[in-house]
């Protein structure tokens, strides 16, 4: 059963819109990459888990894979946008 993902997203579900995020995550060299929906009432959000690149802060690894996530599904940020990155 696939999730429809809420009308402000881009893509048409959330395994799409998971997909669309993972490969991006990866051609940017990020290993250890994980990204799923949550579930239940938590459905729209999208959960990111990734390895920092060689050198990178926490910090930098964040608004990067936010960033990263932000132009591939056309929302507006990280908790408006319902984006957890851990």
């Amino acid at each position: 059963m696939t999730t429809e993902v809420q009308s402000y997203h881009a893509q048409q579900t959330s395994r799409a819109e998971t997909r669309k995020v993972r490969d991006a995550l990866v051609r940017a060299g990020y290993t250890g990459v994980h990204v799923g929906h949550g579930t239940g009432t938590a459905c729209g959000w999208l959960h990111i888990k990734a390895d920092g690149l060689p050198g990178q802060t926490w910090q930098d690894r964040y608004q990067a894979i936010g960033r990263i996530a932000q132009q591939v599904t056309d929302r507006s940020g990280d908790y408006g946008g319902r984006i957890n990155i851990s």
